[in-house]
This record gives C-alpha cells, structure tokens and sequence, in this order.
C-alpha cells in the first residue's frame, strides 16, 4: 500500500475527516431534493435471461438487443455503489420499439423485458437496497397499431406511423390519468418522468400529478421538457446546454451554470440528446477528464443531479443508434470511482444537497463558491482551466481558527500569518473542502504511527536474527 493512502487511513480512523455528515434516511427525508437519478432503458442495461428474447438482434441498433427487469436487478449494485438513490427506466409497456416509446397497449407490459411478477420483483428489491423506481409514461406519440386506433375516436394524427392523439380532449386526458394512477396503484413505483407533452394543457398536466400523489408519498413527477407544470424539479433546456458547453472544454465560460436552483435538475445530456461526450470529443478533449470535472460541480451545486447510464463508462453517440448502446459493465472503473466518491459526498451531507451557496469566484472554468448550513460549511473549487489556479481566502469566509480539510487530494489548509487560507489546486480537478475547528496535534494518530514503526522495525529485527541463525546453522554443517 502507498504510503499517502496508509496516512488516509490513519487520518480516517483517528476521526480527523468527515464526522458531522450523515447517510440520507430514505423515509424521514423523502424528497426529490436529496435523490440523485441515473436514467436508462431496460432494453439497453443488461440481458439476465433468454427466455423472452423475441426477434433480438444485438447487431441492430434499432432492434430489440435483450435488456430485461431481471437485468436491472442483476447490476442493481452498480447503481447502488456509484450513490445514486432512484433508477428511472423508460416506458415499460408493450410496445413495438426498444425505447418503449412506440406503445401498443397500456394494459401490457412489454414482454421482452418481463413479466409483471419480474417487474414487481425489481421494484421489491430496489426498495430492499434503498432505492426509488422511477417509469417514464409518455402521453403522446403511439404506435399506429396502439388499441385505440381501433376503439377510440381520439386521433389526431397517423402520420409516419405515429399516432397522436389530441390532449385537449376531455376523454383522453380522463383516459391517461387513469391508466396512470392504475399503474401506480398496482406496482409500487416511486415516481413518473412524463414525456410528449407537446399540446398537453398545463391544468391537464397538473390534474395528473396531483393525481397519481395521491397514490403514495413519496411519488416524484418529473420532465426532460419545459412546463409550467408542478413538477417537483424543473427542467430547462438551456441549463443543459451551458453545463454542457461549460465543461466539454476548459477556459470555458460558466456564467450561465453558477445561479443553479435547489429546484433545477442538473444534467450534462440525457436519452433524447447528443452524448456529452459527443462534444467533448469534438473538441479533442480527454472525456473522462471533462465527465469528471462535469460531475463534480453537478454533484456540489444545488439542484438535483440526473446522469444517463453510460457516461461512468464516457458512451459516445450523436444520434439514437450511437448513443442508446448496450451498456457495457467490463471497463476501466477510474470514472466509477470518482462518481462513487463525489455522489458519497452529496449523500453524507445534507448542505451539499439543500444549504445556501454564497459564489466567491466565477472565471472562465474557475468556480469557487461556498455551501453552508447551521451545521457545517464547505468550500468546493471547479478548477476547469488549463492552468493551476489560486484563491486566498479570509477568515471572514472561512472563520477564526478554522482548517480546510480536502476530501479528494487529502490536504488539510490552515490559516497563514495574514489569517488567509490559500488554497492552490492544479487544472481540471473539482475539490471539496470541509471547514472544521483547527486541531492541535493528534496524540492517538501519533501513537499509533510510532507503534506502527516500532513493530516494523521489530519484524525487520526477527527476520534479519532468523537469516542470521539459518546462515550459522548452515556453515556449522
């Protein structure tokens, strides 16, 4: 082992890191704001088993590849590893494309992806290990061989083999809140991502969520389209492209991502888009590096944070067929490691996920801001430039008789003689610093690296007088 990772542990165990955070309780802080989502489609995740491969073609990137319920629960601790607390899946009724969107029948369950015992059995054991499923349920755009093609009068459109169907009538909207809440009613799901809202009435769209919330607490309603609807967080389009084209190069501007809003969720891409690192490679960029730096302001500023699955693993694809690939488990784990480690932060704090953000410095990639509750503060640095970069800060931010304590590269700042603290960090790196009373010299850490040393050098003692006796007794012969 490392000598500066045995000194981690040590200072670990010795109690100088993290004390005053705790593990989100799920039931007694149940709210979207201390959730983070990682969205897929079960077709793409994983193929547990073949019994309900039907006309799949893994060569196709517009057909069936296998991806199952019992697939999600088979890498569930995947999920669960890297921190995030609910999986959101597409559409899981029967439909006629792998995305779930082309939906035959409401009242089905898609077969390839299982049956609803299996559905059932994946939402029991994400709740087992803590976490939340969420179902996308479009309101629009069908199958043209959708049942109510044929026993409805509500189409407005079959263009392009697309039904759309008109959300301004009465019947339908009556129609989709009830297939909703029947849903939910019969499997316990946690939360709903509408989507095709387009012609939807926002009085609608609110009827509807207030309606399936009546079926339990907590149920999220979310969307990747902009309303004026009640949703718990809301999305905007342009938030997504400025942390986007933030941090797909450095020295870019951050003006646009530093006012985030503990109601906005915060993403860098998600199924309908380009693959962010689509554009980080466009710029000739290292993606992992710019996910990375993407991620660590994601997961420190407020907000809710929303990552597609594929990008611990930095997926590529400018299109659907590029970007909804199989996700592919066997890869280098750096990346997911890194998320593991900044998504344990946001979980172990409740100011990461809901205190007050105060910015102190905002440049071209360089953010410094500071988050603070009543119970504990920190300071977080995005250094997304080409360039080591330096603040000093004073007492009044940081307080008297206080030390920096680093979560990530392991340093602990204490004030110099000016009372400033100066915290240097090298380019393309996010730190979070903890601020905690300044200790004095700590006597149990000590004591144990001199007891440490002392018992290596009396096991270098013992070898060296074995060699030498072995040595004796052989010239003795």
């Amino acid at each position: 082992m490392k000598f500066n990772k045995w000194l981690m542990t040590g200072l670990l165990v010795s109690g100088l890191w993290i004390t005053s955070t705790q593990p989100i309780n799920a039931e007694a802080d149940a709210s979207i704001h201390n959730e983070s989502i990682y969205d897929l489609y079960v077709d793409r995740y994983f193929n547990k088993v073949i019994t309900n491969d039907y006309d799949v073609n893994a060569k196709d990137p517009n057909a069936f590849a296998g991806g199952d319920f019992l697939g999600i629960i088979e890498k569930m601790d995947h999920i669960k590893e890297m921190g995030f607390t609910t999986i959101s899946i597409g559409p899981v009724f029967a439909t006629e494309t792998y995305d779930g969107k082309r939906i035959l029948d409401f009242n089905t369950l898609e077969k390839r992806f299982g049956t609803p015992e299996e559905f059932q059995q994946l939402i029991n054991e994400a709740h087992k290990q803590h976490l939340k499923i969420m179902i996308e349920f479009p309101l629009n755009n069908y199958s043209v061989n959708h049942v109510w093609n044929a026993e409805t009068d509500w189409i407005q459109s079959t263009e392009n083999n697309v039904l759309t169907v008109d959300l301004t009538n009465v019947e339908v909207q009556q129609a989709l809140t009830n297939t909703l809440v029947e849903f939910a009613n019969t499997y316990e799901i946690d939360g709903v991502k509408l989507s095709a809202l387009n012609g939807a009435p926002t009085s609608f769209i609110n009827d509807m969520i207030a309606s399936v919330k009546e079926v339990r607490d907590p149920m999220y309603v979310i969307a990747l389209e902009e309303s004026d609807a009640n949703f718990d967080v809301q999305f905007s389009d342009e938030l997504l492209v400025h942390f986007r084209d933030a941090f797909k190069n450095t020295d870019l501007s951050t003006e646009g991502i530093v006012s985030t809003d503990y109601n906005d969720l915060l993403l860098v891409d998600h199924l309908y888009t380009e693959r962010f690192t689509y554009y980080s490679a466009l710029e000739n960029m290292f993606p992992p590096t710019r996910i990375k730096t993407a991620l660590g302001a994601m997961f420190t500023m407020p907000g809710v944070p929303y990552m597609t699955y594929g990008t611990e693993i930095a997926m590529n694809g400018q299109n659907a067929g590029e970007s909804h690939q199989v996700m592919n488990f066997r890869v280098d784990e750096e990346l997911i490691d890194y998320i593991k480690d900044i998504n344990s932060v946001r979980n172990k704090s409740e100011t990461m996920r809901s205190g007050k953000t105060e910015i102190l410095e905002n440049e071209n990639g360089y953010i410094v801001f500071k988050r603070y509750s009543e119970e504990e503060q920190f300071i977080v640095v995005i250094n997304n430039t080409s360039h080591t970069k330096r603040i000093d800060l004073s007492s009044d931010v940081v307080g008297e008789n206080k030390e920096l304590r680093g979560l990530f590269e392991s340093d602990i700042v204490r004030a110099d003689d000016n009372g400033e603290y100066r915290l240097v960090l090298d380019r393309e790196i996010v730190e979070v610093y903890q601020i905690a009373d300044r200790k004095g010299l700590n006597k149990s850490y000590i004591f144990a690296m001199g007891l440490s040393y002392v018992l290596f050098l009396s096991f270098l003692v013992i070898v060296w007088k074995k060699g030498k006796q072995r040595r004796n007794e052989q010239n003795s012969k």
